[in-house]
C-alpha cells in the first residue's frame, strides 16, 4: 500500500451548511476510515456479475434482436478513490445496437409487461449469481437508435467502452469545436433546472431527498467534464477521465471550490449508501454539493457563453 497514489476523501460535520474541509489521505489511511479497498472490490464484482447477468437476459431474451451491446461510464473505468464510483449513485450504463426495430419489445401487445419481466429476469439472475453482494448494481439501459436521433448525442470511442454483445465499429464522431459547443450548451440549458431547486427543497426531509438527489446525478457527473472540454486539446480525452482525474483537473484549472463541491457530493453517496440512505444529514449534504456544482459550472458556462 505504501506505494498508493494520493486520494481525496472529505470530511464534514454532520452540518452540509458549514463548508467541508478537503483532507488529503494515503490510500493505506483511508482504508481503515470505511475500508475503501475491500468495498471497492465487492462493488467491481458486484459490477461483473452484473454485466454478466445482462449479457446472458439479453441474449435469452431478445436473441438475434441484439446486435452490439457495450457498458461505458464510471463502472467501467478504473477507480483511483471513492469518488470514482458510488453504489447505487453510479449506473451501470449499457448502450444497446438492435438488428433492425429500435425498440426492445417491437411487435409486443403488452410492452410494459415485458420490461417488467426483463427487469425482474435480471434482478433474479444477479441474485442467483451472487447472493452475497454488497448491492444490485443500478443498470441503466439506452437504445443506441434511439441516442443518435439527438443531434447532440456525442457517441463514445471504442476503447473507452467495455463490449460485451457482438462487435463495435469505431463511431464518427463530430469535430472538436462541435463537442466544445454541444457541451457548453448543455450546461447552459441547466439554468431552469438549478432555478428551481431552491423552492423545491423547502420542505424536503431524509429520503425526500432521494428524488432530487436522483435527478442530480446525471447532471453532476458530466457538468465538470463539460466545463473542463471547452480548453482541453481533445474533449473525447476528458471524457473518458475517471472522477478523481476531473477533480484533479479542476482543481489544477483554479476550479477549487468545484472540484470540492464534486467531490463532496459523491462521498455523501458513499455515506448514505453505509447507512442504509437513513442519513438526514448526508441527504441534506448529497443535495447542497450537488445544487452547487451544478450552479458554479452554470455560471462558469455563463461567462464563456
Amino acid at each position: 500500500m505504501a506505494d498508493s497514489p494520493l486520494i481525496v476523501l472529505v470530511v464534514h460535520d454532520q452540518n452540509p451548511q458549514k463548508a467541508t474541509g478537503t483532507v488529503f489521505f494515503n490510500l493505506g489511511v483511508l482504508v481503515s476510515v470505511f475500508d475503501w479497498d475491500t468495498l471497492a472490490e465487492k462493488a467491481r464484482d458486484d459490477i461483473k456479475v452484473c454485466l454478466d447477468s445482462w449479457v446472458s437476459v439479453l441474449v435469452e431474451t431478445l436473441g438475434d434482436h441484439v446486435k452490439c451491446a457495450y457498458a461505458k461510464g464510471s463502472a467501467v473505468k478504473p477507480w483511483e478513490s471513492p469518488i470514482d464510483y458510488v453504489p447505487t449513485i453510479s449506473d451501470v450504463d449499457i448502450h444497446i445496437k438492435l438488428d433492425g426495430e429500435a425498440d426492445l419489445f417491437p411487435y409486443s401487445e403488452d410492452p410494459f409487461q415485458d420490461s417488467m419481466c426483463l427487469s425482474k429476469h435480471y434482478e433474479d439472475r444477479f441474485t442467483e449469481l451472487k447472493p452475497d453482494h454488497l448491492h444490485i448494481p443500478r443498470s441503466q439501459l439506452s437504445l443506441v437508435d434511439k441516442l443518435i436521433e439527438d443531434l447532440e448525442y456525442v457517441p463514445p470511442r471504442k476503447r473507452d467502452v467495455r463490449v460485451l454483445i457482438g462487435r463495435l465499429s469505431e463511431p464518427v464522431f463530430p469535430s472538436t469545436d462541435r463537442i466544445r459547443s454541444i457541451d457548453l450548451e448543455n450546461l447552459l440549458s441547466l439554468s431552469e433546472f438549478v432555478a428551481k431547486i431552491p423552492s423545491r427543497v423547502a420542505d424536503r426531509s431524509g429520503l425526500d431527498f432521494w428524488a432530487i438527489i436522483r435527478e442530480m446525478t446525471w447532471r453532476v457527473s458530466p457538468g465538470p467534464v463539460r466545463l473542463l472540454t471547452q480548453t482541453a486539446d481533445d474533449p473525447l480525452d476528458v471524457w473518458s477521465w475517471n472522477r478523481t482525474h476531473i477533480a484533479q483537473e479542476l482543481c489544477a484549472q483554479g476550479y477549487n471550490e468545484i472540484a470540492r463541491r464534486y467531490q463532496d457530493f459523491y462521498m455523501a453517496g458513499w455515506n448514505l449508501f453505509l447507512s442504509g440512505f437513513t442519513s438526514s444529514d448526508d441527504f441534506r449534504w448529497a443535495t447542497t454539493s450537488g445544487y452547487y456544482v451544478l450552479h458554479q459550472c452554470l455560471r462558469e458556462a455563463e461567462s464563456m457563453h
